[in-house]
């Protein structure tokens, strides 16, 4: 699937982050998102998935997204969030163990018969043991919990990943390991590395943090 946004603009209390952009990604291509900390490019990845809340008052934002044609209001917000997977740069607080959650994500599902692949074959991949599935996520390095994450959303096969430093406390052999996992997938990834971008990104987007005043 192809998604597209169009006049993007976004303000967090009265600063502007960005504003008429504009953005496509191709069905198993990478964009790249490069740029300083405070550019917006975590907000960007907010927005393309819907995660803000439309009554907050600190927040303004403008624009279309549409994947494969279909506008974002068309869509229901759960089956959108299915197709367009956010992987945030740090694991939320969980509670548990990455197995629960696993189950926890199949059962809300909102297509329970779309293809998914095994989590734990995804872990594996990625340098994790089997043992580690079932130890309580409070546990697990931050390296170990952010693949376990980036496994669990990865294996219901999202039409887009939005992806936040992914690899960025991983070793070389799970940063490589990943990259290779995600190769022709549908990927908008933000990376502060500019070898990185020029191997997985098939075009870069670089945000400056800088806006023109009126």
């Amino acid at each position: 699937m192809r998604l597209e946004a169009r006049g993007l603009k976004k303000e967090i209390g009265g600063r502007e982050l960005y504003r008429e952009l504009d953005l496509r990604v191709e069905q198993g291509c990478t964009l790249a998102i490069r740029g300083p900390s405070g550019a917006g490019k975590s907000q960007l990845l907010r927005h393309l998935a819907g995660l803000d809340p439309n009554r907050s008052a600190t927040i303004v934002q403008a624009g279309s997204i549409s994947l494969n044609g279909r506008d974002y209001e068309q869509w229901d917000p759960f089956e959108w969030r299915s197709q367009v997977c956010s992987v945030p740069q740090q694991v939320p607080r969980l509670q548990g163990a990455p197995a629960e959650l696993e189950d926890r994500i199949a059962r809300l599902s909102v297509q329970r018969d779309r293809k998914s692949d095994d989590p734990r074959e995804l872990a594996v991949s990625f340098g994790l043991s089997t043992e580690l599935w079932e130890r309580p996520w409070t546990e697990l390095s931050i390296g170990e919990g952010h693949r376990a994450l980036l496994a669990i959303l990865l294996a219901r096969c999202p039409a887009v990943i939005l992806l936040d430093e992914p690899t960025a406390a991983l070793d070389p052999d799970a940063t490589a390991a990943v990259e290779e996992r995600l190769k022709g997938a549908t990927c908008v990834w933000i990376t502060h590395s500019s070898d990185q971008a020029g191997r997985v990104g098939d075009e870069i987007l670089t945000l400056s943090g800088e806006t023109d005043a009126d």
